[in-house]
């Protein structure tokens, strides 16, 4: 017996929900299978969106059958509490990979990553959970990428970069082999990094320098 086809809810319905909704249909995924999109905005529950319904948050839903989720949040810290929701609540988050995406050998995915558009993921890569790779941004050789990180449209990492979990890098930034970007770092649109950035710093220009620190949590 075939078995039935996977269902699929998109967790997140505004702008950046679009394009995931775009990249599983590049992927193979049918219209009819996308079950809609959850959204905790009672303002747009009830709405339409690409044509499927907006519904209510994960608390409030109930599915039946196989249904796993599609990460669709842009916002680092707000993607990474639904996802810890949708695992609590026993859904599977499912990695969306377009169909012009280029991934290379030994390359390791993890769980709830979306790969847009023109991505170019080289061999030996780790990319952790929930991660966004947006669109046409490239990683190249042995790099490693941690849990919740975000990559702006056309980012480009050098061979051997390691990027923090919840690190986020602005549209084009340009990172050169073998440097470190800290857990929670954000940087700047355009930045070149050369130097390693510390953690939970904000980092911009060329050559990217850190403008602002957040405070000790305590403090």
């Amino acid at each position: 017996m075939a078995r039935a086809p996977m269902k699929v809810l998109i967790l997140g319905a505004g702008g950046h929900a679009k394009v995931v909704f775009d990249a599983l249909l590049s992927s193979g995924t049918a219209v009819e299978d996308i079950i809609g999109f959850a959204d905790d905005d009672p303002a747009r529950v009830g709405a339409t969106l690409m044509g499927r319904p907006v519904l209510a948050g994960l608390d409030t839903l109930s599915m039946a059958g196989d249904v796993r989720v599609a990460m669709a949040i842009g916002d680092n810290a707000a993607r990474r509490r639904q996802f810890d929701r949708a695992v609590a609540h026993g859904y599977e988050p499912v990695t969306v990979v377009h169909s012009s995406a280029i991934i290379g050998q030994g390359c390791v995915l993890g769980r709830g990553v979306v790969v847009f558009a023109n991505v170019v993921i080289n061999a030996s890569s780790q990319i952790g959970d929930n991660v966004i790779l947006n669109t046409a941004c490239s990683v190249d050789h042995d790099c490693v990428i941690g849990a919740h990180a975000h990559l702006g449209p056309g980012v480009r990492l050098a061979g051997g970069v390691t990027i923090g979990a919840g690190a986020q890098l602005g549209v084009g930034a340009a990172v050169i082999p073998g440097v470190v970007i800290g857990a929670g770092a954000v940087i700047g649109a355009g930045a070149v990094v050369i130097r390693p950035i510390p953690a939970n710093t904000t980092a911009v220009g060329v050559p990217a320098h850190v403008i602002k620190q957040k405070e000790p949590v305590g403090e």
